[in-house]
């Protein structure tokens, strides 16, 4: 097994401005892409409420809000009811919601990747942003505009998702995001549009088992994710970086043994590298919501419906089918809970 120098890098990221569709490309994401080729309701639907206020025993030790005490620990996937009411016409949002906020700014700000490939990815044929992801949020920007596009896409990295929803730089995250009651104690989620569980790539040729890696084996994974926080519970050793094609050309250039996230992650950098292969054992269960800030559930529950109306007509299952379904097989359809 190679031995790499174990390094927790610490790159800073530039957070993007608020404005026109934006592009912010770096240049390890350039080489990586062309070398490959808690329970609110409202009276009234949708309409503003105030958020369930947390836990007021002072927070964590780091600064971070407890863990949502209305979550369950061992299912952290139920989202807010959005119940049974009929969505809003498009363009005519309730008065005094979230939905009518971003309609009167005239573009839902949505935090995304650029580097995931299948999920939100930057397309060097067009310049545009593009992926599973990124249609998830444009339901939303449908559902309030009536035109999907009226969307800012935002690409950020993993470890700026949380963040930059409490400080408010963005409206949504579609970001491959784990819900987890760690981080329901900071945002809000959406019920689940996709399952996903972590796995491990390594090299063709090497231990793919598990449970069978020595602990000594390097693996990498993005800051500021659940997949980094797993495979340091296991006791493998780790290196951080800002995103997953970084991961990718440290595995390339022979840095780290292998690199652990979401298997629809890894899938995506498998078929950038011919000499990949891929665990069969999950670490874990990994499901991804939509991350909104805990200030508006109006807004959570408003989501919730445009999932399940995608879910009810055929519209996910046909995004599924264009993004995913060449490389993921048979979908494995969500499903919407609710607390």
């Amino acid at each position: 097994m190679m031995r790499a120098a174990v390094c927790h890098c610490s790159l800073e990221s530039h957070r993007p401005r608020a404005g026109a569709r934006r592009v912010l490309l770096p240049l390890l994401v350039v080489s990586a892409l062309l070398a490959a080729a808690c329970t609110a309701s409202a009276d009234e639907p949708f309409q503003s409420v105030s958020a369930v206020s947390g836990s007021d025993d002072g927070g964590t030790t780091d600064g971070a809000p407890p863990p949502d005490p209305n979550c369950d620990p061992d299912d952290a996937r139920p989202s807010r009811d959005p119940g049974n009411e009929t969505l809003p016409t498009p363009g005519n949002m309730p008065e005094g919601s979230y939905m009518r906020t971003i309609q009167d700014q005239g573009v839902l700000r949505a935090g995304v990747a650029q580097d995931t490939l299948l999920f939100g990815f930057l397309n060097p044929k067009n310049g545009e942003i593009e992926g599973f992801d990124v249609e998830i949020a444009k339901l939303v920007a449908e559902a309030i505009f009536g035109d999907g596009e009226q969307i800012d896409l935002i690409p950020i990295q993993s470890a700026d998702r949380i963040p930059g929803l409490v400080a408010g730089d963005f409206d949504v995250v579609a970001k491959t995001m784990t819900i987890t009651c760690t981080r329901w104690g900071s945002i809000d989620f959406s019920g689940v549009y996709f399952e996903s569980g972590q796995k491990v790539l390594v090299r063709e040729g090497e231990e793919t088992d598990i449970d069978q890696m020595p602990l000594d084996t390097v693996l990498c994974a993005a800051s500021g994710t659940t997949s980094l926080a797993e495979i340091e519970s296991r006791g493998f050793e780790s290196v951080s970086v800002p995103g997953w094609t970084d991961c990718l050309v440290e595995f390339q250039q022979g840095r780290v043994d292998g690199i652990s996230t979401d298997d629809t992650i890894l899938a995506g950098l498998a078929a950038q590298d011919p000499f990949a292969v891929i665990s069969e054992e999950l670490l874990s269960e990994e499901p991804y919501g939509i991350g909104s800030s805990k200030d508006h559930p109006e807004f959570t529950r408003f989501i919730n419906a445009v999932l399940a109306q995608a879910l009810e007509n055929g519209t996910w299952e046909a995004l599924y089918n264009e993004w995913l379904a060449e490389t993921l097989g048979n979908p494995e359809i969500p499903e919407l809970t609710y607390r």
